[in-house]
């Protein structure tokens, strides 16, 4: 088991270098080429649990198949850093310009990659009603958008999975202290380069984690909850198309403050 906690920073300092050699870099908001490569850590981590979680406890946090659908996200998101623009912007954006241009942008075919690994995951889990269906589908294909149009700073997705996983983590008995260790290291090496600007998520690694944040409400949280979640991601989604987060987040102080844990010298 230690051996496999060493293998988490390995990977990300590994897919780091990699990322920058072959110049999948994004310009930051501070004009520094950083390589996208968080979400790869991410996914690996992902994927370390499900390999070593046994799947009839968690039948499906930790199966293959929702694995299987965290991969097809982080692949739908390389896609999109790989080859995508700047431009159009939004759900509106991508639509504006699939109408006019008759051009399929790489943002609408995440999405509808998106809604259709959201179905395929929701068939598998065998929902007892149409209600629970929807639930499901909401969550799976919402929640990684949401986490992507957080993810215009540094850190603020890592905020955003932090603040929905503690309280669910509260509720429920201490995990076993290898995987507590193990998912804090994650973390840790997350806060870090990020914070620092090493590494970013880019879409591959907002995306996968809003996915992985979306398979863990729809096991761990009773229904009252997921519908409160559902609604509330739906809100500022809905808000996102309309204003943008960074104006809201700097004109509230606490917020402010907030956005700038863990970011040292960041730029105003």
């Amino acid at each position: 088991m230690i051996a496999l906690l060493i293998t988490v920073p390995i990977i990300a300092y590994i897919s780091m270098i990699a990322f920058r050699s072959l110049g999948w870099t994004v310009v930051n908001y501070e004009g520094k080429a950083v390589p996208y490569s968080l979400g790869v850590i991410i996914l690996y981590g992902y994927a370390t649990y499900c390999m070593i979680v046994p799947e009839e406890t968690y039948a499906i946090a930790f199966s293959y198949q929702a694995l299987a659908y965290v991969v097809g996200i982080w692949f739908l998101g390389f896609i999109d850093d790989r080859y995508g623009t700047k431009e159009p912007k939004g759900l509106r954006g991508h639509l504006y310009f699939v109408w006019t241009k008759k051009i399929p942008t790489t943002g609408l075919i995440k999405l509808i990659g998106t809604f259709i690994l959201s179905m395929l995951f929701v068939y598998h889990l065998h929902t007892t009603s149409i209600y629970e269906a929807l639930r499901y589908f909401l969550l799976l294909s919402w929640l990684p958008h949401l986490a992507n149009l957080f993810d215009t700073r540094p850190l603020r997705v890592c905020k955003f999975t932090t603040i929905i996983l503690i309280p669910i983590l509260l509720s429920y008995p201490a995990p076993a202290f290898f995987l507590l260790i193990y998912g804090l290291a994650i973390f840790y090496l997350w806060f870090v380069l990020e914070g620092h600007r090493q590494a970013l998520l880019g879409d591959n690694g907002s995306t996968t984690a809003g996915a992985v944040l979306a398979i863990i409400i729809i096991q761990f949280t009773p229904t009252h909850i997921q519908w409160l979640i559902v609604f509330g991601v739906g809100f500022l989604i809905f808000l996102a198309e309309r204003i943008s987060f960074s104006k809201v987040i700097n004109a509230s102080g606490i917020l402010k403050w907030l956005d700038g844990i863990g970011v040292p010298f960041q730029q105003k």
